[in-house]
């Protein structure tokens, strides 16, 4: 142990040696020396009134790479070996005095040249003491003052093993020299006081006993000194309290208090004093001990020989601490880590501890999955490992682990990369990260689990690629049947169409009257065919989208069912509507899918029923808020058993009825299907010989109104005379039939055989009503009526009507965009033509030709 004294005033004296020690400080020997040390001390000021008289403190030089304090009635952890006590150095600052002169006045402090002083090799946190101590002000007596901690940490590691007590001292005098001061005279004052009370010696003395006092408060440590020659051992009150001895009771004996320690620390203890005797040199010994009120203790003991002027050992000095708690955090720290590394070391997954800067701390053996060993990793940048293409991301998502200011829990991301295995192949890894915080929250590290997910990886691509594949099949299949509709529809029209005509003629005989009916029956089951095969496939795949829009209800189903009343006309039987009371006029749905489901139901209770009548009934439920229609017949029935294969896909009820009836078995599995699309759900009472009464309802909020046009189109004629109606198609063949169709029922019509001629016509005059074709060469139906909405100013209100083979939701969809009113599916069904027609054009047809809807 050191002690220096200062008492000399400082005037040009004392900066002259402050200079002579900035000089020497700064040579690069002594830079260089200090590379390695860890520095802590603890200093608290001694004031006599308002003056600060001297800095007493206790400084520890450590190798080792950190060094922290235990202050009394508060512990701090330490080092692992503690204190280096061999290096230990109490020392006293008289040479600076700090004095507070008055309100008016403040101190003055040397902090910039304290900061230049401090080596580019330190770093040093003074700044914060000194000014809490400027802050908070002299005690009002005299007296030991407040404590702070001043510590100078050093983060290289050049020269780990030297001994600095010296150069730490020179430090702390030449820092207290340059502290500054505020008033010569007051210091000189203090100064004179001191040496009028006391010698030299006795000062020493008593800031030798001062010092040591301090310290043991500071640390909480006590001394002791055992003198070789009478065996007599003194104690400070610290160590009395160490051990848990009363002072007033006398001072203990060696052998009393070896007998508090375990049997083999008592042996060690004994060995120890006969090893300092021996070897004249400084020992240190940890032992446990178990007080005489039960406590247990581990206390870390240094000892030095003490030497008289002949050299030889004469007693034995000790500084004794107690660690009970420090050794305890470091046995729950070294037990934590040793489970978590039994863990990781065990678990299949990949464990990584990595630094902030992505420094590799720690590998769990598992990663010899890839290809590496633990100590290939281990102290290189994590990024090494990662593939490069991920390098961006890897290093992004590692920053917000981070950087992230969330709670002591830590911030937590997942997240997947493509790492390299050792032999050079790619593997995915699933990594799941938590940050480890320091105990104010700052992130010093992180640990990542690591999954191999290639196998995943692969299936999910073998799956994407699968879902790719399917896709394009099914758009390659939607395609094709798009495609086949059309071919099919196209020479339907023809043949549906020509044969209706036929059928009209007035002498034709009554057997080629049948021929011909015939004709037409077969065409229209053709195309229902068709239609089934089409809606079956665009459910399947999930295409059909509803399209719901205000809709009169009583319209809708005049409309519907009138389309089947030359049907059931033929057959002699009964069609009926009947809408119940309290059924709004206008209601919100898709108008084309009820009135698909509504056809299904009409045409099979046709196709079942010979005699009696078919009626349909529409009635609204508030509560859900819906329609419900249900259409019953005097049919045939179907037994109960036979009721759920109806609604199965390719199935009828029963086997004959195919050979007997025909059909795909695919209408009402396309009803049930588009009724749950539409919110709702279909079902059937029926018995055998009791007919049959199928109901199907969908949701269908009430509407103010009907909704308005695309194009604000004029119902041309409500006088009822002829319409003008121009009739565009590229096929020779359809546009004679509409014109027959139209000219039967009395209008008027003109030609044009494509988009190019039916815009010129349309500038040049006004038409009531045109039927356009979608899929012409050149310029389509789409851009034609785009043309004629923008450049005829005669035709830029009249209803265009789109008459197609075309008949999928996206095409009719796209024809209402390009600003049609409506849409005729081919082949075509005179009963919907005239509808179109008494809609559009405000006329009312009597008569109609004979034909039915599929």
């Amino acid at each position: 142990m050191a002690m220096v004294s200062d008492s000399r005033p400082l005037g040009a004296g004392g900066q002259s040696l402050g200079r002579r020690l900035w000089r020497l400080l700064s040579e690069s020997p002594v830079q260089d020396a200090l590379a390695g040390l860890a520095v802590a001390g603890a200093a608290s000021p001694h004031f006599e009134g308002r003056a600060l008289l001297a800095w007493l403190g206790f400084v520890i030089a450590s190798s080792a790479a950190e060094c922290l304090l235990m202050a009394r009635g508060r512990e701090r952890p330490l080092l692992k070996d503690l204190l280096e006590l061999s290096r230990s150095l109490v020392f006293t600052a008289l040479g600076a005095a700090l004095m507070w002169s008055g309100e008016g006045e403040a101190p003055l402090l040397g902090i910039a040249i304290w900061g230049a002083m401090a080596f580019r090799t330190l770093i040093v946190d003074y700044r914060r003491p000194i000014q809490l101590l400027i802050r908070l002000g002299p005690p009002m007596t005299a007296g030991i003052g407040r404590q702070f901690f001043l510590s100078l940490e050093h983060i290289a590691a050049r020269s780990p093993k030297l001994i600095l007590a010296d150069i730490c001292l020179l430090l702390f005098i030449l820092a207290a020299t340059l502290t500054g001061f505020m008033s010569l005279r007051e210091r000189r004052r203090a100064y004179e006081r001191v040496l009028a009370e006391s010698s030299e010696k006795t000062r020493q003395v008593e800031d030798a006993h001062r010092v040591a006092l301090l310290a043991e408060q500071l640390v909480g440590s006590g001394h002791f000194r055992f003198d070789i020659r009478t065996f007599v051992t003194t104690f400070s009150a610290g160590l009395y309290e160490l051990y848990g001895f009363d002072p007033s009771e006398g001072r203990p004996r060696l052998d009393v208090i070896l007998s508090l320690f375990e049997e083999g620390d008592q042996t060690r203890t004994r060995e120890m004093i006969a090893e300092v005797v021996n070897t004249r040199a400084p020992v240190r010994i940890e032992a446990r001990c178990r007080l005489q009120d039960g406590r247990e203790k581990v206390i870390l003991t240094q000892t030095n020989p003490e030497f008289n002027e002949a050299g030889e050992v004469i007693a034995i000095f000790g500084i004794s601490m107690d660690v009970t708690e420090a050794r305890r955090r470091e046995a729950a720290l070294a037990d934590s880590e040793a489970q978590l590394r039994l863990l990781a070391d065990n678990v299949t997954d990949i464990v990584i501890w990595v630094s902030a800067g992505g420094r590799i701390l720690y590998v769990s053996p598992s990663v010899e999955t890839l290809g590496y060993t633990p100590d290939e990793m281990v102290g290189r940048a994590s990024i090494d490992f990662i593939h490069p293409d991920d390098h961006g991301e890897a290093t992004r998502l590692l920053n917000r682990v981070f950087e992230d200011r969330q709670p002591e829990a830590g911030h937590r991301g997942e997240f997947r990369f493509l790492n390299v295995r050792a032999s050079g192949d790619p593997v995915w890894l699933e990594g799941y990260a938590r940050a480890i915080r320091d105990p104010e929250g700052r992130p010093r590290s992180a640990v990542i689990n690591f999954r191999d997910v290639t196998v995943r990886r692969e299936l999910e691509e073998d799956l994407r690629r699968a879902k790719t594949r399917a896709e394009a099949a099914a758009e390659a299949k939607s395609e094709f049947l798009a495609n086949m509709s059309h071919e099919i529809r196209t020479p339907l029209t023809g043949v549906i169409g020509f044969s209706a005509l036929l059928a009209q003629v007035p002498k034709l005989p009554d057997t080629a009257r049948g021929y011909v009916r015939k004709v037409i029956s077969s065409g229209e089951a053709l195309l229902t065919v068709v239609n089934d095969i089409l809606d079956f496939s665009k459910l399947e795949a999930g295409q059909v989208d509803l399209d719901p829009a205000p809709f009169h209800v009583e319209d809708f189903l005049e409309e519907v069912v009138g389309l089947f009343g030359a049907q059931a006309l033929a057959k002699g039987l009964r069609l009926e509507t009947r809408i119940a009371e309290r059924t709004p006029e206008y209601l919100f749905a898709d108008r084309s899918r009820v009135q698909q489901v509504l056809s299904n139901l009409l045409s099979n209770a046709i196709k079942f029923t010979e005699t009696g009548s078919i009626v349909v009934h529409a009635r609204y439920s508030w509560d859900k808020p819906g329609l419900e229609i249900s259409v019953t017949d005097t049919g045939v029935g179907i037994h109960e058993d036979q009721v759920e294969k109806l609604f199965q896909r390719f199935t009828q009820a029963d086997g004959s009825i195919s050979r007997q009836y025909g059909g795909t078995g695919l209408g009402l599995s396309i009803s049930r299907q588009l009724t749950t699309l539409m919110g709702g759900s279909i079902s059937i009472a029926s018995a055998p010989g009791a007919g049959s009464t199928f109901t199907f309802d969908f949701l269908a909020p009430q509407a103010d109104g009907p909704a308005p046009a695309a194009v604000e189109a004029s119902p041309a004629n409500e006088s009822g005379e002829s319409l003008k109606i121009l009739v565009v198609d590229d096929l020779d063949a359809n546009r004679e039939l509409v014109r027959a169709l139209l000219e039967a029922v009395g209008q008027e019509v003109e030609e044009a055989s494509g988009g190019a001629q039916a815009v010129s016509m349309a500038v040049r005059q006004t038409y009531d009503l045109i039927l356009m074709d979608l899929q012409m060469p050149g310029m389509d139906g789409f851009a034609t009526t785009r043309a004629i909405r923008q450049l005829s100013q005669e035709n830029r209100s009249t209803p265009i009507v789109a008459l197609s083979a075309n008949v999928l939701p996206e095409h009719v969809a796209e024809a209402e965009k390009a600003g049609m009113n409506d849409h005729i599916g081919k082949p075509i069904v005179p009963a919907r033509l005239i509808a179109t027609l008494n809609r559009w054009g405000g006329v009312r047809v009597g008569s109609e030709p004979a034909s039915g809807d599929s």
